[in-house]
């Protein structure tokens, strides 16, 4: 009979015949507040007494069935939606045992929180519980004791185990979980837990303790242990209470529980979960260890020495953020859990990385240890080499209890760390054409705690000898007074020459004492600079913590020496606050100006640039300058308002300062320092002018602190002043200039009091001319504009172009003789310039959908191009079905107008790379199946890639058939069928079905299926999908087969499409009952 389901409202009771069954007539209670995983305090105000309870009822959390709480859960009050925890007291009945009673007990509060005392057994009533056949259990729910305050029973989730644990289980072997081992501070509660675990220790057997264990243990600071007996096999799957010891208590943090089973062979699994704190970690006792069984002893074969083919060509890819050197956030990872299987290159965000080569802080790359390379990498001509690899090693820490909270303050004794380090095993390194590295990595050694391989990613640029920013800012010399100021604050991006007044300087070599730089902990640089022939360097930054010199190990900078007796520097974020890079005033030498300056981002061109000559109304011809950050009411820790310096900005001309749209103005009286977006705030001597004055000069006037770090209106400093004008409409212009260099990052400030709403004015008819002395130069506009045979040069609303010749004249359905290519993940769309001119748009004017995408001139035209890597530009990826489509735009917006009016034309136009989905492809499995390639050329405006199918002759992919072997029947082939010219970060093949036939006809009436719907046919246990759907390379093995009748080959042929992985849909999951369902990751 099915099951009666009735919501809480029904009013049904139990009947009194004795053959009533309350496993097939029950209510369901779907409560996700009932639920013990909700946080402490997550309260609901919910009271079980004010609930008419009727008869029998099933439990559910978010549809999943769920059962009462048993005393290993006991929880503490205001828990499960309401004040009082109320749970069952003792285990679930068997199948066998029908109906029973069981009573069930509440949650005492008490005056401290985690007292064991909460967990007393008050008793609360009784109820009646059977389990039924399915795995589940149902109740007869009663009112609790009225008088506990507000009581509800608490509900757990248990996943409905389809599968023996024993023989499914994640291997846990981390020795340093031993009760034995020392606290190291790490914490359970950021590992991703999923499943079962099987506990080793170097190899053997160990279970969790069932006693308490001493506090500083298993890695950790809360050691958790078993509350109660390991089971017996007969028992079956059983529930066990966790306990954590806090110091004063053994059993003070009650973590959630967990589900444990015996297996045969005298080991144990545990359906381990996330603690309830965090420096909390499951301890193993290593008194219980003993030898695994002869047969789960590993005997994979060594790697030969010699390899058939080049790492180089045949490699897994590795991006994972969180192996980022430049990251502190710890999640979890260890790389001893990881099947390591040959070579390896790694990506970091999509950028080509490499393993670090320097010693990083502990907690970073994703772990607790992070893993680095001893040494620098080879050279293309070393071929494979071997490399160490070592591990940072923390020394100690200590922690403070306050008010109930605990925190963990560790001292990072970078020297220490690097010094007293961990050894892990060697891996092998080759470097490859193209200027990356693949790595033979290998399970890292077991005793060093949660260690992890740590990437580091360059960009590869032009070269940084003429592409860097200038970075004149004297206040960091290291004969300069500490500021307080903060590297880690700037938004480095790129290579940086450093200045000194317009002078070269470079970095310091030598430790520079604390409090100088303009900061407090000072940064240099560990080691020489390089030499020219040297290239590209990577050198150590240090810092000085006052108790020593290298105290603190930053991240690495690259360098590089440059013609002229100067050096660029690939400056980064410093982790910690209140650092800063040192220069070295003794290596002060003269230099011609900087010819590459810095542009703020902050800066956009709202209205035409500044002419050379001032015979114009700078009223009508400004700059836009709209940043947020230069508000003076915003502190130097108001988010986003740091790390700005206006001496960084190349100044050009006039500029009329917004904020969030409004008109702004300078900021006339003085504002402490540490406002407005930088250290030194800039403020205005003077009031503004009037209309009637013109042009005017102004002082600029810079906050000043003393030595007791306070601001100072009576002794400021003065910058470089500058001119102002005001405008009809209520509104200035400002012809802004760098400030003196000397500043320590000033910034202009804006008023925000004096802000008034935009109003364009009406501009006279006739305005005065400023008439200023300038240097008169005769430039020839049309030299730069480099006009083909097809094009001529002229004007047009006063500017110059390129015109089409009258044979190439403008067509009418504005295509601008458009062409496109597609191939791979990339597209190029190419106007051609002349047609663009002569319909009002200037080059400069057009892009892609994101603004900073620009075109490229070349042989008349005008080019755009995107791709999946380093200029996506704005692309949207999309599927419908049967293809997958890149879409971008070129648009623009040209104004042929001035002053108050404007004759706007707005251009664009759509254009998309359109991929087929599916494809259907054959092998001959007797004529070169190596690489049988289908590259399909599609109409124009439509892409192309490639498909390779290739037989193996190893699981390993790493042997392929030649096509002179004969391959004997019931011989296993392994085959990989990969797809090229797509991105592999959002694309993923899927075989939809293989099958072979006698003859090459892909239709052939004869035919045997290998892959039905994604999975193997049920027909042929031969079968296996090794991978399908989750790369751009699908695997599967199948033995060799033959036909009957007059027959002696065999054609494979398979159906696959592309799937987009952010569908999160193109996996399939092949278990037995789930065929053509989409899988989950795990």
């Amino acid at each position: 009979n099915n099951p009666t389901h009735r919501n809480l409202s029904s009013s049904a009771t139990t009947p009194t015949d004795p053959s009533f069954d309350p496993c097939t007539k029950y209510s369901v209670v779907d409560d996700d507040w009932r639920d013990t995983a909700i946080p402490y305090n997550y309260y609901h105000g919910h009271d079980d007494t004010v609930v008419e309870w009727k008869g029998w009822y099933r439990l559910y959390i978010e549809g999943k069935s769920a059962q009462v709480a048993e005393t290993a859960w006991c929880e503490r009050y205001r828990t499960c939606g309401g004040y009082t925890a109320v749970w069952l007291g003792g285990s679930h009945p068997r199948l066998e045992d029908g109906i029973v009673t069981r009573e069930i007990y509440r949650s005492e509060r008490y005056y401290i929180e985690y007292n064991d005392n909460q967990c007393s057994f008050t008793r609360s009533g009784s109820v009646q519980v059977k389990t039924c056949p399915g795995d589940y259990y149902v109740y007869k729910l009663v009112k609790p004791d009225v008088s506990s305050p507000m009581p509800t029973y608490c509900a757990v989730v248990f996943n409905s185990l389809t599968y023996d644990p024993c023989h499914n289980y994640i291997s846990l072997d981390q020795p340093w979980r031993a009760n034995n081992e020392t606290g190291l501070g790490i914490c359970d509660s950021v590992f991703s837990w999923n499943g079962w675990y099987r506990l080793f220790y170097y190899g053997m057997n160990i279970r969790m303790p069932e006693s308490y264990v001493d506090v500083n243990r298993c890695g950790s600071y809360y050691s958790l242990w078993l509350n109660g007996p390991h089971p017996e096999i007969e028992d079956g799957v059983v529930t066990r209470q966790v306990c954590g010891n806090g110091g004063s208590n053994s059993c003070y943090f009650r973590s959630t529980p967990i589900r444990v089973k015996a297996c045969l062979g005298s080991y144990y699994v545990y359906e381990f979960v996330s603690p309830v704190w965090c420096e909390m970690a499951y301890c193993t006792d290593v008194s219980t260890i003993t030898p695994t069984s002869a047969s789960e002893h590993n005997t994979t074969t060594p790697t030969p020495t010699s390899y058939s083919s080049d790492p180089c060509n045949k490699y897994s890819v590795l991006d994972e953020d969180w192996r980022n050197a430049r990251s502190n956030h710890r999640r979890g990872h260890d790389d001893t859990l990881v099947e390591w299987s040959d070579w390896y290159r790694l990506y970091l965000q999509g950028k080509s990385a490499q393993i670090s080569e320097w010693c990083v802080s502990y907690t970073t790359c994703g772990g607790h240890t992070p893993l680095w390379l001893n040494g620098s990498h080879p050279q293309l001509e070393d071929g494979i080499v071997t490399r160490d690899v070592y591990g940072t090693n923390v020394n100690y820490y200590y922690y403070d209890y306050y008010y109930y909270y605990y925190y963990y303050y560790y001292y990072n004794d970078y020297h220490n760390q690097c010094s007293n380090r961990y050894r892990s095993r060697p891996i092998q390194v080759k470097a490859c054409p193209g200027h990356y590295y693949v790595y033979k990595l290998v399970k890292p050694e077991l005793s060093i705690p949660m260690p992890t391989y740590c990437t580091v990613a360059f960009d590869s640029v032009a070269d940084p000898c003429y592409n860097y920013v200038s970075l004149d800012q004297p206040w960091r010399a290291y004969n300069e007074t500490g500021l307080g100021i903060s590297d880690a604050d700037f938004s480095w991006n790129g290579w940086y020459r450093l200045f000194y007044h317009g002078m070269n300087i470079r970095m310091s070599e030598s430790c520079v004492p604390t409090s100088r730089c303009g900061t407090y902990y000072t940064l240099w640089l560990n080691g020489s600079h390089p030499e020219i022939e040297d290239g590209v360097v990577t050198r150590q930054v240090c810092g000085n913590d006052e108790s020593g010199c290298c105290k603190i190990h930053l991240n690495p900078i690259r360098v590089k020496a440059c013609p002229g007796s100067y050096y660029v520097y690939e400056l980064v974020s410093p982790f910690f606050y209140e650092t800063g890079y040192c220069t070295d005033v003794n290596t002060v030498t003269p230099t011609a100006a900087p010819t590459t300056t810095a542009t703020e981002p902050g800066l956009s061109n709202a209205r035409t640039t500044t002419p050379t000559t001032y015979s114009f109304d700078p009223c009508h011809t400004y700059t836009v300058l709209d940043d947020n950050w230069r508000n003076a009411s915003y502190s130097y820790w108001y988010p986003n308002s740091r790390g700005h310096d206006d001496t960084t900005v190349e100044w050009n001309g006039w500029y009329r300062l917004f904020f969030q749209g409004a008109d702004a103005q300078i900021l006339e009286g003085c504002v402490s320092y540490m406002q407005c977006g930088g250290f030194t705030s800039l403020w205005l001597n003077g009031s503004h002018p009037q209309i009637e004055d013109d042009i005017v000069t102004r002082e600029v006037y810079a906050s000043r602190i003393d030595e007791f770090y306070q601001y100072r209106c009576d002794n400021h400093r003065k910058s470089n002043p500058i001119q102002v004008k005001a405008c009809p409409g209520d509104y200035y212009v400002y012809k802004l200039v760098k400030p003196d260099v000397s500043l320590p990052m000033p910034t202009y400030c804006t008023d925000v009091n004096t802000i008034t709403p935009v109003n364009d004015p009406e501009i006279p008819v006739t305005t005065e001319s400023m008439t200023t002395t300038s240097t008169t130069v005769t430039v020839d506009p049309c030299a730069d504009l480099s006009c083909t045979e097809e094009e001529w040069c002229g004007e047009r609303d006063g500017v110059y172009g390129c015109f089409c010749n009258q044979s190439d004249p403008t067509p009418r359905d504005k295509s601008y003789d458009s062409r496109e290519t597609c191939e791979s993940s990339s597209g190029t769309m190419s106007l051609s310039r002349c047609q663009l001119f002569e319909a009002g748009f200037p080059t400069n004017v057009l892009h892609l959908s994101d603004p900073s995408c620009n075109g490229m001139l070349q042989n008349g035209r005008l080019v755009f191009q995107f791709d999946n890597d380093e200029h996506i530009c704005g692309t949207n990826l999309t599927a419908n079905g049967t293809h997958f489509i890149y879409e971008n735009s070129i648009q623009g917006v040209a104004d042929s107008a001035g002053g108050p009016i404007n004759r706007k034309k707005e251009l664009e136009l759509r254009f998309s790379c359109i991929y087929k989905l599916r494809q259907t492809l054959t092998m001959d499995m007797e004529f070169s199946p190596l690489q049988s390639i289908v590259h399909k050329t599609l109409p124009d405006g439509q892409g192309m890639y490639q498909v390779r199918m290739i037989p193996y002759q190893d699981a390993a992919f790493s042997h392929p058939y030649d096509g002179t072997e004969d391959i004997e029947v019931d011989q296993r082939i392994f085959m990989e069928v990969t797809v090229q010219g797509v991105d592999g970060r959002q694309i993923a093949t899927v075989i939809d079905s293989c099958w072979v036939t006698p003859v090459n006809d892909q239709n052939y009436a004869v035919r045997w299926d290998l892959i039905i719907n994604r999975c193997p046919n049920p027909g042929d246990n031969t079968v296996k999908v090794l991978q399908n759907g989750v790369s751009t390379a699908a695997h599967f093995f199948f033995k060799m087969l033959a036909f009957n009748g007059n027959y002696s080959k065999v054609f494979l042929h398979c159906d696959i499409h592309l799937c987009l992985l952010q569908n999160s849909n193109c996996a399939a999951n092949c278990s037995p009952g789930h065929q053509h369902r989409a899988g989950r990751s795990v």
